[in-house]
């Protein structure tokens, strides 16, 4: 009777002896991940760092975001070694956007049930992530949350703080004649993938035979940038390119009175943009309000230091310039 009342838990949908394995796995995983700063990470009920100690004056900043429906493309293709990947670089390239330096990386992944090999990789893409941008992976929550999730699906999202020396916090200062360079994305990033499923059924696809294409994951651009930056590059701005594209991103940036023109045929857009718009049947207008098309992240630089930033960032291109307007991206 007792043992059979010690598995009602299990029963209901909660396995504790499996998350109790699952915790130390993760562990070891954070554990190569992790900075000097961090007191606590993993194990205990929350994690505690110290600030970076050459900031005079630090500024902590945070940000949170998911996946989104990529997860649903990563479930049927039962590769789950990428998205961990994009949690941490949805986050951390919003982090950099005012200058910050990534510091701490919490995540939250739910499942219907424990799946131990499942999430590894996924918790294993997240470690590689957070080693790419220098952050340390401290901790988050692994809910078993069968009522909620569907069997065999999953849901994942993360928080990202980092840290800025108020001296060197980057508010957007954009000045008409700015030059806006442009860093190449790795493909779709993490939007769009309603639309990406929904063209893929609709013409009978199977998106096995382009697993590579759909889920590479999200470029980190924190290095590159923040090297820059540590040059002593003057940036006006940055933007991260993410849901709602171009348009709907450097947007945020522009001052009263001031559009951005680019020239759309400055950079190479992906092959996988193409295909998907051709077999989709998707206007050229629509992909550039879901798709990044090629372009992840923008900074906006002084016309005389545009030459110098392209040739700091490794495939950065001029992609166009700020002009009199009313707030908008022309892509032209």
């Amino acid at each position: 009777m007792e043992q059979q009342q010690a598995r009602a838990y299990a029963q209901a949908g909660v396995d504790q002896a499996a998350h109790r394995a699952v915790v130390g796995r993760i562990a070891r995983l954070a554990r190569t991940a992790s900075r000097p700063e961090v007191l606590e990470g993993v194990g205990l009920f929350a994690a505690a760092s110290r600030l970076p100690a050459e900031l005079a004056e630090p500024v902590l900043v945070a940000s949170t975001d998911n996946v989104g429906t990529k997860v649903l493309l990563a479930m049927a293709l039962g590769r789950h070694d990428t998205v961990g990947i994009d949690c941490v670089a949805m986050c951390v390239n919003d982090l950099l956007t005012c200058g910050a330096e990534p510091l701490l990386f919490l995540d939250y992944l739910a499942l219907h049930r424990l799946d131990e090999e499942l999430v590894a990789q996924v918790v294993g893409g997240i470690a590689a992530g957070c080693r790419e941008a220098g952050c340390a992976l401290v901790g988050g929550e692994t809910s078993q949350s069968g009522d909620l999730i569907q069997p065999g699906a999953y849901d994942l999202s993360g928080t990202a703080v980092g840290v800025v020396d108020r001296a060197h916090w980057i508010q957007p200062r954009v000045a008409l004649g700015d030059r806006v360079i442009g860093l190449p994305s790795a493909g779709l990033h993490s939007n769009g993938f309603s639309l990406v499923r929904r063209i893929l059924s609709r013409a009978g696809v199977d998106p096995a035979a382009h697993a590579e294409a759909l889920l590479a994951p999200t470029r980190i651009y924190v290095r590159p940038v923040r090297a820059l930056l540590a040059a002593g590059a003057e940036v006006h701005a940055m933007a991260h390119i993410t849901g709602g594209g171009l348009p709907g991103n450097l947007d945020r940036v522009l001052g009263s009175g001031q559009d951005a023109r680019l020239d759309p045929t400055a950079w190479t857009v992906p092959p996988v943009f193409r295909w998907l718009q051709e077999l989709g049947g998707v206007a050229e207008v629509e992909m550039h309000r879901v798709f990044n098309m090629g372009i992840g992240f923008c900074l906006v630089v002084p016309p005389d230091q545009a030459d110098a930033v392209c040739r700091r960032l490794p495939g950065a291109v001029s992609i166009g310039q700020i002009v009199p307007g009313s707030g908008q991206v022309q892509l032209r």
